[in-house]
């Protein structure tokens, strides 16, 4: 019984130890961000990032007409 608790508690020791660190995708692996991109636009999460990236020009489409109409109300308000 002590041998077979022994070898179970070598064999988490190893498999825990072989485990930890950084991984491939912390490490600098010398590919660019757009290739990152669009690794993550081929995998399953592809239709959450063009949703986020349609989300983002809809934002900025707001911000621009925003600025816009603030742009017009400071011109037309005039001395």
């Amino acid at each position: 019984m002590r041998v077979i608790l022994a070898f179970s508690i070598a064999a988490i020791l190893i498999g825990a130890s072989t485990g930890c660190g950084p991984g491939k995708t912390s490490q600098g692996d010398g590919r660019t961000e757009a290739e990152r991109q669009q690794d993550l636009r081929d995998s399953t999460f592809g239709g959450m990032t063009e949703a986020l990236d349609r989300a983002r020009d809809v934002e900025q489409l707001q911000r621009d007409r925003r600025g816009q109409l603030d742009e017009a109300l400071e011109s037309s308000a005039g001395p």
